[in-house]
């Protein structure tokens, strides 16, 4: 019976994970066509919803993880859902764009929030032998979100509107919440409810970040290197529809279907890594997968045609599966589950700035030159830190969970 409840519990998680992943995108193409008419077909007003998302996780990472490991993981993943429906719901009706753009900040936000707050409370859940196995369905459910959400916002936005597109996402984020509601409390809260002031312990808990960067030195270079990694593939993908239109020539229908290629790679680097996963150890499938993705990007920015794009996505998409399911079960391993919020909270804080430098960066080598000389140059600099991450992983394969400092 213990077997069959916690079996019902992973899936369970998995199904939630699934409707998110779905959700976000119904959420992020149908924004970005309600922000796109309201302003009168501007793609600036649609550039300033990707200036949003990173100012946000910038704003509330830096402090969030204080509160993510002295709080109850489940309660706190049903609240920020719970933001993010009335946010979204607000979004339905809003009939400015200042409205819009204040309730984009507060999803973003419960967003930025929730990654950190999961992954402990997922951790706990999941015994620690089957985190890996767990990690790679999981990629399948973010998959099905990747191929299944733009298709069903192309086909609600196409037989109704974009509001009933955001109302079929407040649905699958309640979905969400009820099987959240239904699964159980994982008690690893750190310590019980302190009189200190939060300024003194947010200062506490840098130093206690620093200190645990300073012990792990390798461990921490390579997290730096792979977020690294992730900052290129962010700022790469911000060029990503003005390069397929001007540097490849490809209609709308043709992006679109690049992108469905994506989708299909992703779902079956998944499927291939539930598979082979067991084969291989996560940082492993982290360096390679990195790798592979790496590989991928730089066959997509030195494409002329459709069927090199298409081949370069396929295989950056599937690479991926591998290093986001490596990733996740080397932070498991490797960092204490009480220390988890503040430990990837803080990381992400420095990742969103990286983000934004980056994105600027190449936006800058666009305007001097053209999309595809930035394009090129954010792939060609995510290879290079590939290559240093398969380096160090090859050096320090870090084998025992550091203690709780």
């Amino acid at each position: 019976m213990k077997v069959k409840k916690y079996r019902i519990r992973a899936i369970g998680m998995l199904i939630a994970i699934a409707c998110a992943s779905c959700g976000d995108w119904l959420y992020l193409i149908a924004l970005n066509l309600k922000v796109y008419e309201q302003a009168d077909q501007a793609a600036a007003a649609v550039a300033i919803l990707y200036m949003i998302k990173p100012a946000a996780g910038l704003l509330m990472n830096s402090w969030a993880g204080s509160i993510i490991d002295r709080l109850d993981n489940r309660k706190l993943m049903i609240l920020l859902y719970a933001i993010r429906i009335f946010g979204i719901a607000g979004m339905i009706i809003a009939t400015s764009l200042w409205q819009i753009y204040v309730l984009v900040f507060f999803v973003a936000a419960a967003g930025a929030i929730f990654e950190p707050a999961s992954l402990p409370y997922i951790t706990g859940l999941i015994h620690k032998r089957h985190w890996q196995k767990f990690n790679s369905y999981r990629a399948i459910a973010d998959g099905s979100g990747f191929v299944l959400g733009p298709a069903a916002a192309g086909i609600l936005v196409g037989a109704g509107s974009v509001e009933i597109a955001l109302g079929a996402n407040i649905v699958l984020l309640l979905a969400a919440v009820i099987i959240c509601i239904a699964l159980p409390s994982v008690k690893v809260v750190l310590e019980q409810s302190s009189e200190e002031k939060w300024l003194k312990i947010w200062r506490e808990d840098w130093r206690l970040v620093t200190a645990f960067s300073k012990k792990f030195v390798m461990l921490t270079l390579l997290l730096l290197v792979f977020s690294c990694i992730t900052v290129m593939t962010a700022a790469v993908d911000s060029m990503e529809v003005a390069f397929s239109s001007e540097a490849i020539g490809l209609s709308k229908p043709a992006y679109g279907l690049l992108v469905s290629i994506a989708g299909v790679g992703f779902v079956s680097g998944s499927l291939l890594l539930t598979i082979v996963s067991r084969h291989f150890r996560s940082i492993q499938l982290l360096a390679y997968g990195a790798a592979g993705g790496a590989l991928g990007y730089v066959l997509f920015a030195f494409s002329q045609n459709f069927l090199s794009a298409s081949a370069g996505v396929f295989i950056l998409s599937g690479a991926l599966a591998f290093a986001n399911a490596g990733y996740v079960t080397y932070i498991q391993e490797h960092i204490p589950v009480e220390q988890m919020g503040r430990m990837l909270s803080m990381y992400q804080s420095i990742e969103a700035i990286l983000i934004i430098g980056m994105t600027a960066v190449l936006a800058g080598i666009n305007q001097l030159t053209n999309v595809a000389a930035a394009v090129q140059t954010g792939c060609l600099i995510m290879l290079s830190l590939t290559v240093l991450l398969v380096i160090i992983s090859k050096r320090t394969l870090v084998e025992k969970k550091p203690d709780i400092l």
